[in-house]
């Protein structure tokens, strides 16, 4: 299992100049690289052959960084013909629409190069709070070093809108936790609760959004009015302010889902699950149109495949798989007696058969389950018609 240290460098005047132009010097390797392949690639064969420009680039940023130059881009294109062979085959995931041809390491508005630095695992050290680089570089460092094991690459990168250094460290480790159970959990992933889970035997549970729309329509409008600002005053479409305000409303709302995540993941844990299976929609967004409220929150507001990548990496933490199924028309069907002569509205499901009410949410998230052959005794109770909604940064009794 591979997990990320990241960590925040202090360079001294002196450091940051000398990270500059070997970023600089990394940037401008890469994309010479990338751009003999691109030009072979599109003349009909592709030449992975750079020792003219690997002899280069040796005496200018050192040999192992040269090296891992060549091997992350090598990366970049093996990805690439990887994508395209399962595209031929079929294989390829729904929700992939394109396949690029890797990129340049510089920002296609501005033309500036990326600032970039490779370091091989054993070229770089961590003695305390120093970080000892290639050319006798030694930097001072802050931040949670959580994960230990056998190191993996070091990336360095300058951050231009907050003008700060960050270093991300691979770690390749073993799963902190052993699974203590047997158990399914069902999961209807949704907007408004993004995540309402069934483990039978249990009460059914899940996670208000309220805050977490309030918080993102909040740094909306802010967004909003700033852009307006711009248009007015400079004619301008963005801004380092502008792009501030993008990241601060993504990096609200990520913490907040990693707060569900983690908790949800948990309880998981601590009652016995060892597979998750959740409903897939990472494609609702090809057929969403509502009114214009609702789709921006589904095309904006919901970060489906973030929440799904968040839920698989923190449950290998714990040993629990997480299977991706399709969830069409669960949230539509009666539970109870399979009837599709159902009303919908907001939360509230009803069956016009058999007179089920509950909320619609923990409906899909009992369908999922069925779908995959559960027992449907016991499933439809009060809980269903009432599961318990945890608000999020609280804890609750469930575990």
């Amino acid at each position: 299992m591979k997990r990320t240290n990241t960590f925040l460098l202090n360079p001294t005047k002196e450091h940051e100049s000398r990270l500059f132009k070997l970023a600089d010097n990394s940037s401008k390797m890469y994309n010479e690289v990338n751009y003999k392949r691109r030009q072979s690639f599109f003349s009909g064969k592709i030449d992975w052959n750079t020792d003219e420009l690997y002899f280069k680039y040796t005496g200018i940023v050192g040999s192992a960084t040269a090296q891992q130059i060549i091997i992350k881009n090598n990366e970049a294109w093996k990805s690439f013909f990887l994508m395209l062979k399962r595209k031929k085959q079929g294989k390829l995931s729904k929700n992939i629409k394109k396949i690029g041809v890797p990129g340049y390491w510089k920002d296609r508005k501005t033309g500036e190069r990326d600032v970039r630095i490779l370091i091989r695992n054993n070229c770089y050290k961590l003695r305390g709070d120093i970080l000892e680089l290639p050319f006798k570089l030694a930097i001072k460092w802050r931040g949670r070093n959580k994960w230990h094991g056998k190191q993996g690459r070091l990336e360095i990168a300058y951050d231009k809108l907050s003008h700060r250094w960050y270093a991300f460290q691979p770690v390749e480790v073993k799963p902190p936790h052993q699974l203590i159970g047997n158990k399914k959990a069902y999961v209807d992933l949704g907007v408004k609760v993004p995540i309402m889970a069934w483990i039978p035997k249990e009460r059914i549970f899940g996670y208000r959004a309220n805050s977490m729309l309030s918080d993102w329509w909040y740094w909306n409008y802010r967004i909003a009015k700033h852009q307006s600002i711009l248009k007015e005053v400079n004619n301008k479409h963005t801004s380092k302010q502008l792009s501030k305000l993008y990241r601060k409303r993504q990096r609200r709302f990520r913490s907040k889902i990693n707060w569900i995540v983690k908790d949800f993941v948990d309880t998981c844990w601590l009652k016995g699950v060892s597979e998750i299976i959740c409903g897939d929609l990472r494609n609702i967004r090809d057929s969403a149109k509502f009114n214009k409220k609702s789709n921006s929150m589904i095309h904006n507001f919901w970060s489906i495949g973030y929440i799904l990548k968040r839920l698989t990496e923190k449950s290998k933490e714990y040993g629990i798989k997480v299977t991706p199924v399709d969830e069409k028309g669960t949230s539509s069907i009666c539970p109870r007696c399979r009837s599709k002569h159902v009303m919908k509205r907001k939360r509230l499901f009803k069956c016009l058969d058999c007179k089920l009410e509950a909320h619609r949410d923990a409906v899909g998230s009992i369908n999922i389950g069925l779908a995959q052959g559960e027992s449907f005794a016991g499933a439809i109770n009060g809980a269903v018609t009432r599961p318990l909604l945890i608000k999020v940064g609280t804890s609750h009794a469930l575990a």
